[in-house]
């Protein structure tokens, strides 16, 4: 406990540790504030232009095509979306939930249309004698879209919660911040902290580098421990304020709102406190073997410039395959990323999932081990090269 305490003060009043831990802070703090400074499309402006397209593809086919029945239910559902349209750019117009007060009988309920309309969509694709069949289907979003869309809404009215006319509300920032941490970001973290400090404080204390009193793997594990538990101090501290700041400008949106999670073989919908804890924590567990790794690697290299484009570069190793194939889900280099896995963008692998996601990192963690367990039965020497330690 002693070394350890002693290892947390020399790392904390390191000062890079300081500065790189106060500008990430920073940065994590004022990001809602950053966020806000994006040009983004109002979900008000999307029914509007949803409706003037309802508009062209009612002038688009000919009359004769709804005489048939078919076209005749056809155009009744066209006219009822153009008017759901019309009545969910009000809703959202006014900016104060799922309807608007005072008027519930006449704007009705905009989930409750929502899912009407979308029900209405997606039996067009069923309508194959319809004499302007493609033409309509042309128009509409894909099957799996509206299939997705519907699951948003029926999880909006199975849990009370109220559509979100504002994309730049604290909950919709949280989830943009979370999934930019998840990203590249941790790894950069993770590079920079690892970096060099190991190894420059091995050739500062010549005899500890020897085993003297404590072994390589124990000053590592402890070294790895400590990076990645200022890390996510740090991570979560920033995050939490920079909620808690949007939400002192902004009072819209809910921790309660629904996004999309891929778990296989389908997707579903569930709450952003719940996906943010979800990716947090598999961030945690991911960002702990590459801080591991990073901190490994300062010591057989001595270069921060090298490490840090060596576990920066591990990143965009599941890029490789959307060109070779992976061969199996149970590929652990698919899961250097967890974002694609969460959004199914590796379903041509099989099923990749969250369960093989938490193997995955496991067996990563188990490579960075046995690797190094070989590597530090070498030693660095003052130029710089490694040999085998002589017992």
């Amino acid at each position: 406990m002693k070394l350890f305490k002693w290892d947390f003060l020399k790392i904390i009043r390191n000062k890079k540790t300081q500065i790189i831990l106060i500008a990430l802070l920073i940065f994590l703090a004022s990001y809602s504030t950053l966020y806000q400074d994006r040009t983004v499309q109002l979900p008000v402006e999307e029914i509007r232009t949803e409706y003037e397209e309802t508009q062209r593809l009612f002038r688009a086919i000919p009359s004769e095509d709804f005489e048939t029945e078919t076209g005749q239910e056809i155009y009744e559902k066209l006219a009822r979306q153009q008017h759901i349209l019309g009545m969910q750019r009000y809703i959202l117009g006014q900016k104060e939930g799922n309807t608007v007060e005072g008027l519930e009988e006449i704007v009705d309920d905009y989930v409750g249309q929502g899912i009407e309309m979308t029900e209405n969509q997606l039996s067009f694709y069923e309508a194959e004698d319809f004499p302007s069949y493609e033409l309509l289907t042309g128009y509409l979003p894909s099957e799996e879209e509206l299939r997705d869309e519907l699951k948003f809404l029926q999880y909006l009215k199975e849990n009370n919660v109220e559509i979100d006319w504002n994309p730049m509300s604290p909950s919709l920032v949280l989830y943009s911040l979370v999934n930019l941490i998840a990203g590249v970001f941790i790894y950069i973290i993770a590079a920079v902290f690892g970096s060099d400090r190991f190894a420059r404080d091995q050739e500062n204390n010549w005899s500890v580098s020897q085993g003297i009193p404590y072994s390589w793997a124990f000053q590592w594990r402890q070294r790895t421990f400590i990076s990645w538990l200022l890390i996510w101090l740090t991570i979560i501290a920033g995050t939490v304020i920079s909620y808690f700041m949007n939400t002192l400008a902004v009072n819209t949106g809910t921790l309660n709102y629904p996004v999309k999670l891929y778990s296989a073989p389908y997707t579903e919908y569930i709450s952003i406190f719940d996906y943010t804890v979800v990716v947090m924590l598999l961030t945690m567990a991911l960002s702990y073997v590459i801080v591991k790794f990073a901190t490994g690697l300062s010591w057989v290299f001595r270069n921060i410039y090298v490490t840090i484009a060596i576990v920066t570069g591990i990143f965009f190793i599941p890029y490789l395959f959307l060109v070779i194939p992976a061969v199996s889900a149970w590929n652990p280099l698919l899961y250097l990323q967890i974002q694609p896995v969460l959004e199914g963008l590796w379903t041509d692998a099989g099923k990749v999932d969250i369960p093989k996601l938490i193997m995955s990192i496991i067996m990563l963690y188990v490579l960075v081990e046995v690797a190094f367990h070989f590597i530090f039965k070498l030693i660095p020497t003052r130029n710089g090269k490694l040999k085998r330690r002589k017992n």
